[in-house]
């Protein structure tokens, strides 16, 4: 068992590769929610966290294109090369994208 002195060496160290994690990673005006991109749009996946959809093929530098896209309707769909996904508006929201 480690002593009191060394358990804080430990804590401390770890902190340092850990890091903060970053919003920010678009400068302001450059990209946008995947909810909010228009229909027929082709963008790029620039920022992305949630793993299942990662695993589904939006990581970071994947082109998408926006299906459909209604206000009053609760999902999105968008493609992702041949495949397309029905996408929780909540989980669009932390998606940005860039549109090309």
């Amino acid at each position: 068992m480690l002593s009191r002195r060394n358990r804080v060496r430990i804590r401390g160290w770890s902190r340092k590769f850990s890091g903060r994690k970053r919003h920010g990673v678009c400068k302001a005006g450059q990209c946008l929610p995947l909810d909010q991109l228009p229909e027929g749009c082709n963008a790029v996946v620039i920022h992305n966290n949630n793993l299942k959809i990662i695993e589904r093929g939006l990581y970071i530098g994947a082109q998408i294109s926006m299906f459909r896209n209604d206000d009053d309707e609760p999902n999105v769909v968008v493609a992702v090369g041949d495949a397309r996904y029905v996408l929780d508006r909540r989980i669009a929201k932390t998606i940005k994208v860039k549109i090309v």
